[in-house]
């Protein structure tokens, strides 16, 4: 199963192949999420809302849990408070929604900076750079609803954790994570996103 960001699609799910693509767009293509799915997990997927064009969700059927994907694209530190207060909201609710045995997952690009340095049993040591505005708002979202950021548990090289590089390639950043609900977090053997589709 592969999360996707920024896919700039409308809305759909088709199959081609092996693959399974589910995505969320709008109409002007902009931004966009998607879920690509092998044959195997093709076929367990048992729920999927494409709610709009930052923010989708499927169920697979699995045992002995359900597992929930929430994939999102998180407006940048362009956009207002208010914009990312209400993505949170909805997350918040698509999480909630959830029986609370199924293993939930969101990730995607959360365009923030959680930083270098642990911080509870939500982030791992091993984050890069400094943590932001938005940081603070994702670890306070994990506090609240029990969610670890996994790749930030998992020593990478420093130049394997950035997921974006500013334009001129000043500074380099990691955004993108994967939050797994903490009761589960051994069940996570190792975790990381990568920087584009050259996977």
């Amino acid at each position: 199963v592969l999360g996707l960001s920024e896919v700039r699609w409308k809305k759909g799910d088709i199959v081609s192949g092996d693959v399974r693509v589910i995505y969320s767009g709008g109409d002007k293509c902009e931004k966009g999420v998607a879920v690509m799915l092998n044959k195997e997990w093709a076929n367990r997927v048992i729920a999927v809302e494409q709610k709009n064009d930052r923010l989708m969700w499927i169920k697979l059927n699995n045992e002995p849990r359900n597992i929930v994907i929430v994939q999102v694209y998180m407006p940048t530190s362009a956009h207002e408070d208010e914009e990312i207060e209400k993505m949170y909201e909805e997350i918040e609710e698509i999480v909630d929604r959830q029986k609370g045995s199924d293993y939930v997952i969101v990730m995607g690009d959360l365009n923030a900076v959680v930083g270098e340095g642990s911080d509870g049993k939500e982030v791992g040591k091993f984050g890069l750079g400094d943590r932001n505005e938005r940081g603070d708002r994702l670890v306070e979202f994990c506090k609240g609803r029990k969610f670890m950021v996994s790749n930030t548990w998992f020593e990478q090289e420093k130049r394997r954790r950035y997921t974006w590089k500013q334009p001129g390639e000043l500074a380099r950043y990691q955004n993108d994570f994967i939050l797994v609900k903490q009761r589960y977090r051994n069940s996570v053997k190792n975790s990381r996103s990568y920087p584009g589709a050259d996977i």
